[in-house]
């Protein structure tokens, strides 16, 4: 009798569920039929991203960029300042105390966080966005981490040096 590929809930181990999170677990059993040889970007939704996640890829020389929750940033987003305080275009980062991973917020129409361990702020760039007060398009600084995530992210997608 054929064996069936795993899939569902017995797809990823458990204690890898409750280290990096179903989404982070879900990751790590993918990245394994990925070839460490070449350096690999990674763009992923808030769901597969978080800081142990992240650690364990570039140990494997696969490096991520994406949305991530407040609540899988280890605390870092008290520090930030609120949306309320921040103006359109604006931006500020954190980088981890090893160097090897930034957070940026950075305000939209909303705020939006993102982690990554290749890009952060600088160089920054624009974009263009409404305004109902001037009801034309103007200019919104942006930051790297989020040009390069906008550009690359449609699901999950892996861009290779």
């Amino acid at each position: 009798m054929a064996t069936r590929p795993a899939t569902g809930a017995h797809t990823v181990l458990v204690e890898d569920k409750q280290l990096y999170g179903l989404g982070g677990a879900a990751v790590k059993h993918l990245v394994v039929t990925i070839p460490t040889a070449k350096v690999i970007h990674l763009f992923t939704d808030r769901y597969f991203t978080g800081q142990a996640i992240l650690d364990y890829l570039v140990s494997r020389n696969v490096y991520l960029t994406g949305t991530v929750m407040t609540n899988r940033t280890d605390g870092v987003t008290e520090c930030f300042p609120k949306d309320t305080c921040m103006e359109r275009g604006s931006s500020v980062s954190r980088r981890h105390e090893d160097g090897k991973a930034c957070l940026v917020k950075w305000k939209d129409k909303k705020s939006v966080l993102l982690l990554s361990s290749t890009f952060g702020i600088k160089p920054e760039g624009s974009c263009k966005r409404w305004t109902k007060e001037q009801r034309q398009r103007v200019d919104v600084r942006q930051p790297a981490i989020v040009r390069s995530y906008n550009t690359y992210m449609g699901g999950v997608d892996i861009w290779t040096d």
